[in-house]
Order: C-alpha cells, then structure tokens, then sequence
C-alpha cells in the first residue's frame, strides 16, 4: 500500500492500519476476554522477539539461514505456530506483534531516521512471516495426524496379535 499520512511527525502507511484494524477486529470478535489477554500477550512476545532479531541477527551471523529476513520470520513464524492454532488469531497475533515490533524499531531508531511504520520492507516481511506461520502450522498438523494414525494403527496391530484365536 503506497497510501501513507504524516501523524505528529511519523509517517505512517496504510498496510499499518489495516493490520491494525483487521488484528482489533479479530479481538473484538473473539468470545472470552482471558483469550484476548491471551492474544495480546503473544502478540507483545512476538513484537518482542521481532525487535530482538532484527536488531542483533546481525551480530551472530551463524545463526542466519537463508538471510536475516528469512531468520527472522521462520522463528516469528514458529513461535506464533505453536502458540496460535486457529488461522484468524494467527494472522490476529502476528499482525499486532509486528506491527508493535515495527514501532519499537522505529522509536529505537528515531535520532538517526525518520519514524516511519509499515513501509515496503516491513510488508515484504509481514507476508513472509505469515507464511512462515501458516507452513509451520500445516507441517505440525500434518505430523500430529500422522502421529495419531500410527498410533491407532500400532494399537489395533497390538489387540488384533493378543486376542485369542476362536477355531
């Protein structure tokens, strides 16, 4: 989105407050309160975590995959997989950590750049964050049904080998 506004000095652009509109709209429509504590409390870590990573991925250059965006989101992504199971609260939870990691980033950073949230770079990372999210959500549903098949499997194997035979 190249839409983007001047408030009090920032510039804020309109994937920003879409991302926040959608992530609220998710909250307001999530049943229990203690779930949106929940919600918002992941969001805050992960906010965290991205501020974290983004600001000193590049002092342990080992640890880095593909590249620092890549690094980044695959352990954003992971972290939100595991502790996020329904799609909405994902997208939900990451959208609002991000957006929260974007505006420490920016306050970190203020005396040396302008603030600015939601540029092309942080949407370019948003949508591979969710990816990243949504793939390792699919990978662990996939590995738990197949877990459990196995284990329905093995079990029947067990029984059918302890019955008697009835001749």
């Amino acid at each position: 989105m190249r839409w983007n506004t001047d408030l009090g000095g920032i510039r804020v652009y309109g994937c920003t407050l879409l991302l926040l509109a959608v992530s609220l709209l998710v909250m307001i429509r999530t049943p229990s309160f203690l779930y949106r504590f929940h919600l918002l409390s992941i969001a805050l870590l992960l906010g965290s975590v991205y501020f974290f990573l983004k600001e000193t991925l590049h002092l342990m250059p080992a640890v880095i995959w593909l590249s620092s965006e890549w690094t980044v989101a695959a352990s954003v992504g992971v972290l939100a997989a595991a502790l996020l199971r329904w799609p909405p609260l994902q997208i939900a939870g990451l959208s609002l950590g991000l957006l929260i990691g974007d505006a420490m980033s920016a306050c970190a950073h203020r005396e040396q750049v302008a603030m600015t949230l939601g540029q092309a770079g942080f949407q370019d990372e948003w949508w591979l964050t969710v990816f990243a999210a949504r793939g390792w959500s699919l990978l662990m549903e996939g590995m738990v049904a197949g877990s459990k098949l196995a284990y329905k499997r093995v079990r029947q194997r067990m029984r059918t080998g302890r019955e008697p035979e009835n001749d």
